[in-house]
């Protein structure tokens, strides 16, 4: 496998929210459920070995639990346990309107509560970054590393490294979100339709080191069957979602004391390295990687390498690097 690859989805926004209960994934004998003390359902993929030490792995923006290498015995074979949870909204996980990005550590702590984990890592591709820091912020003395990959740095007004629709965002997010939304739905439609020339669509606008990814047929099934998982539900959780990225975050990134590593593509277009040279300048503790000619879904071709370094010691002091 050469490259593999994140699927490159919109976000889609359903008119009036209505609860609905996920009905159960048609996946394998790995996807579970618990349900949480305000009555809402966790969903998540349980892999590997159940008495090895944890990474909970939180999937990119516009995408699900099943979005991961598609590979899961790599994971095993590392001696470790992955566990990937849908957040609110998505999947096989009920949604909750109007949460913010500090909600989601409190559904993490039941979680591993009621299967029984003490101190765990977290991992974050592109915008599930945001959920990983919020953990290890929230909870420091649980959480043992935090894992970022091409990942979102906070959408806050002025910053240089906004991208034309992530200014938008943050301007319309609290005044006129019925903006993201509509956004969302027209970009969305097209792949609730038809998932394979959506797919393919998106496709030609990647850079050449993101197009590769389709060179591997099981990735692309995996893209393919995430449309099926984001939509379980309708589209109200990509909204939400929306919402929480473009809102402010909740906490100081340069508060979380909870060892960081990074990776990071020098020629990602999706999430542009000057964010992740913004959060490898702010975090205090950080080994910050860029890999030049690498983009969006580097996590991939370098899966066992990222999750062979939660098996390292915590990462020194640093100001970054490459």
């Amino acid at each position: 496998m050469r490259r593999s690859a994140e699927q490159q989805t919109a976000f889609a926004g359903d008119a009036p929210h209505r609860v609905q209960t996920p009905v159960p994934a048609q996946v394998d004998g790995r996807c579970r459920t618990i349900v949480l003390a305000d009555g809402r359902t966790l969903g998540f993929d349980d892999i590997g070995d159940p008495e090895a030490p944890v990474i909970l792995y939180h999937h990119g923006f516009g995408s699900s639990r099943v979005v991961r290498h598609p590979d899961d015995s790599i994971v095993a074979a590392l001696g470790l346990r992955l566990i990937a949870v849908d957040r609110p909204g998505i999947g096989l996980s009920t949604g909750r309107p109007g949460r913010r990005l500090l909600d989601w550590p409190k559904d993490v702590e039941q979680l591993v509560d009621h299967l029984g984990i003490g101190q765990f890592s977290v991992l974050g591709w592109s915008g599930g970054g945001p959920y990983s820091l919020a953990c290890g912020w929230s909870m420091p003395d649980r959480v043992t590393h935090i894992g970022l990959v091409s990942a979102a740095a906070p959408l806050v007004r002025g910053a240089d490294y906004l991208l034309r629709h992530h200014r938008m965002a943050t301007r319309v997010s609290d005044s006129a979100p019925w903006m993201i939304r509509l956004a969302m739905w027209r970009w969305s439609r097209a792949q609730r339709a038809d998932p394979e020339r959506h797919l393919d669509k998106a496709i030609e606008g990647m850079i050449e080191a993101d197009r590769q990814v389709l060179e591997d047929p099981h990735l692309r099934r995996v893209m393919i069957a995430n449309a099926d998982e984001l939509y379980r539900q309708g589209g109200r959780g990509l909204y939400d979602e929306a919402l929480v990225m473009a809102r402010p975050w909740g906490f100081p990134i340069a508060g979380v004391q909870v060892p960081v590593r990074m990776w990071h593509g020098e020629a990602d277009t999706s999430v542009p390295v000057a964010m992740g040279l913004y959060l490898a300048r702010t975090l205090p503790r950080v080994e910050a990687s860029f890999f030049p000619g690498e983009a969006h879904h580097l996590l991939y071709d370098r899966w066992a390498e990222i999750l062979g370094a939660f098996g390292s010691p915590p990462a020194r002091s640093t100001a970054g690097g490459r």
